[in-house]
């Protein structure tokens, strides 16, 4: 039986330098699953907002060190994306 669930990534892209991605999640289906692939070396935070971006909490998993994901089931408005530490230019982050 075919699913109603979509496939592939919703958005992705590259941490490459130490500013902060903001992306807006009121119009992604629902559940989603939120990912990041730090490089050795770097430390990714992710936060998230349910009040429009006015203000943030870190996700469940915290900083990172290694990849790791996390599902949105609802109420999230905005996800933050920010390498806190290390250099590396290809450190990873989407929601699928």
């Amino acid at each position: 039986m075919p699913s109603n669930r979509m496939s592939g990534n919703i958005i992705s892209g590259t941490l490459v330098n130490g500013g902060a991605v903001t992306v807006p999640t009121t119009e992604f289906p629902l559940p989603a699953t939120v990912w990041v692939v730090p490089v050795a070396g770097d430390t990714v935070l992710v936060e998230y907002s349910v009040d429009n971006a006015v203000s943030f909490e870190n996700w469940p998993n915290g900083s990172v060190v290694a990849r790791a994901k996390d599902t949105l089931v609802s109420g999230v408005t905005h996800l933050r994306f920010s390498r806190t530490a290390g250099t590396g230019t290809t450190s990873t982050y989407g929601v699928s």
